[in-house]
């Protein structure tokens, strides 16, 4: 089905759902109960997820070997000057023509805190809200270009699929050497 890496895996959640669907995932996470909690749930759930605890740019990973880099929740927690670093994790880990899934909050949804605000403080505030041009500033600048980017859905209490409208939902694609991109399809 493919190869995944997912960046700030938090409970499993998504690494867990994806592994079920075929997917050979690799998942990283900072948080030492974030990882035991969610290879609870991959063993629980009878799925095989490789789970690494420690900083993302610390994972280990071979270049160019995933179809699939996937962040629901990681990049908004990261400060302003690991903004270019973090693109060029996910540019290193890609394979040609392989896609980056994000989630991560509008501005309405972060602290409001400015870069400059965040160094002043000392803190993110919770985490930090992106505006669509900040998105295309990362995602739509070669090797990238972004599909899709678009304002998520609020689903209901016990709807099966969660939703917020205070998050992003961006696909982007890589370049391959060639210069194509993989499109979408309708």
């Amino acid at each position: 089905m493919g190869r995944v890496l997912e960046l700030g895996c938090g409970n499993g959640r998504n690494a867990t759902y994806l592994a079920s669907l075929g997917c050979t995932v690799d998942a990283v996470d900072f948080s030492a109960r974030a990882i035991a909690w969610a290879t609870r749930r991959a063993n629980r759930a009878g799925v095989a997820v490789s789970f690494q605890c420690g900083s993302i740019f610390d994972a280990n990973f071979t270049d160019q070997s995933y179809d699939l880099v996937y962040d629901s929740g990681c990049l908004h927690h990261l400060a302003p000057h690991h903004r270019q670093d973090y693109a060029d994790l996910v540019r290193r880990a890609l394979k040609p023509r392989g896609s980056y899934g994000l989630v991560c909050f509008r501005p309405e949804g972060g602290s409001g805190y400015t870069d400059q605000e965040v160094y002043d403080k000392g803190s993110l505030g919770g985490g930090l809200g992106y505006t669509e041009h900040q998105l295309h500033a990362l995602w739509n600048t070669p090797p990238f270009t972004v599909r899709e980017l678009r304002q998520m859905t609020r689903t209901a209490e016990h709807d099966p699929y969660f939703g917020e409208d205070f998050l992003w939902t961006l696909l982007a694609s890589k370049k391959e050497p060639g210069g194509n991109y993989l499109r979408a399809t309708a």
